[in-house]
C-alpha cells in the first residue's frame, strides 16, 4: 500500500506547478496536491525516499529561479491526508496561519501520518467546548507546532 502512495508523491514532480510572487497564498493552493492513504500497513520508508526524490528533481527544474522557491509536504491530521505544494519563499515562511516547524527529513511528518489509526477522524473525547467568552478572550496559548519537510528548491 505504501508503495502505490509513493508512486503517487512521486508524480507531484511531474505536475504542472506555477510561481506567483504577488499571491504567495494563491500559488500554494493552486500547487496543492493531497494525498490519502490506508493507515493499515503504513510503511514510512518508500514515502520518505518518494518525498526526498520529488525534492530533488524540483530543485534540477527550480534551481535557477529568481527568488526563493519550496517544495514542503506535511500531514494534515484533521483531513488525513499527506500534502505536498510549492511556494516561492523560504522554508521557514511557509503560508500557514498555525505554527510549523519546519525540517529536512521527513520522518517527523511520516510519524505523524503512522500513529494516526483513523486518519481523517477526530474523536468526540478528545474535543472540548469552549465558551463564547473563552473563545473571545482565551488567555491560553497553544505551543502545538506540527513538523513541515521543507527543501528549498533554488540556490
Amino acid at each position: 500500500m505504501s508503495d502505490g502512495l509513493a508512486q503517487f508523491v512521486l508524480s507531484f514532480a511531474d505536475e504542472e506547478l506555477t510561481l506567483n510572487r504577488g499571491n504567495v497564498n494563491a500559488e500554494a493552493r493552486g500547487n496543492l496536491v493531497a494525498f490519502r492513504f490506508a493507515p493499515e500497513g503504513f510503511d514510512a520508508g518508500p514515502v520518505a525516499r518518494a518525498l526526498v526524490t520529488v525534492g530533488e528533481r524540483l530543485g534540477a527544474r527550480f534551481a535557477d529561479a529568481g527568488g526563493p522557491v519550496t517544495f514542503y509536504a506535511w500531514y494534515d491530521e484533521q483531513a488525513g491526508q499527506l500534502r505536498c505544494s510549492v511556494a516561492s519563499v523560504e522554508p521557514d515562511d511557509l503560508p500557514f496561519r498555525g505554527r510549523f516547524r519546519s525540517v529536512d527529513d521527513p520522518a517527523p511528518v511520516l510519524a505523524l501520518m503512522a500513529a494516526d489509526v483513523r486518519p481523517g477522524v477526530v474523536p468526540w473525547a478528545d474535543l472540548r467546548e469552549v465558551s463564547g467568552e473563552e473563545a473571545a478572550g482565551s488567555a491560553e496559548q497553544v505551543e502545538y507546532s506540527f513538523p513541515v519537510f521543507a527543501v528549498k528548491l533554488t540556490r
